[in-house]
């Protein structure tokens, strides 16, 4: 049930998008789709720049006001204030060797969506470090001071 609610955001975003898209005059203000593909690139390089940095203020403002991030243990954490927190103990619990690799995005509404790949290593307990990975399914949304993640969530491929 837990990891049906970021299902649930994208959905309600998605629908509140349409609803703009239907408002005369709209159009004419909403990405195309190479803009949003531009902008899920960009994302993606930002956040594994900030990442590797450990710079959880920057990481934060990566997203929207009220942005929300699904993180890979399925806690929700929203808004920005929330987000640098979980960050900094991100970085202070040892993850590093962020990447991510769009491999498909497009416009929507006054944004867009991503579908990615991702790695990350982090530590064991032990001093080494592991190595985990999936996709990432953003929803991001283009701002008056830029393009901003709405939405974030990670799944990983199952632990052996």
């Amino acid at each position: 049930m837990k990891r049906n609610v970021p299902l649930l955001l994208v959905a309600l975003f998605a629908a509140s998008t349409f609803t703009y898209a239907a408002t005369p005059g709209a159009n004419a203000s909403l990405p195309s789709a190479k803009e949003a593909q531009s902008a899920a690139a960009k994302l993606g390089q930002l956040y594994d720049s900030n990442y590797a940095a450990k710079n959880a203020d920057a990481m934060a403002q990566l997203y929207a006001e009220d942005g929300v991030l699904v993180s890979p243990a399925g806690k929700i954490i929203k808004g920005r204030a929330a987000l640098k927190q979980y960050y900094e103990q991100r970085f202070g619990s040892g993850a590093k060797e962020h990447h991510i690799h769009v491999i498909e995005a497009g416009a929507q509404g006054q944004g867009g969506f991503s579908i990615a790949e991702f790695s990350v290593e982090v530590p064991k307990g032990d001093g080494t470090f592991r190595q985990e990975g999936g996709h990432i399914v953003a929803v991001y949304v283009k701002e008056h001071d830029g393009w901003h993640f709405r939405v974030v969530e990670p799944s990983t491929v199952a632990k052996d």
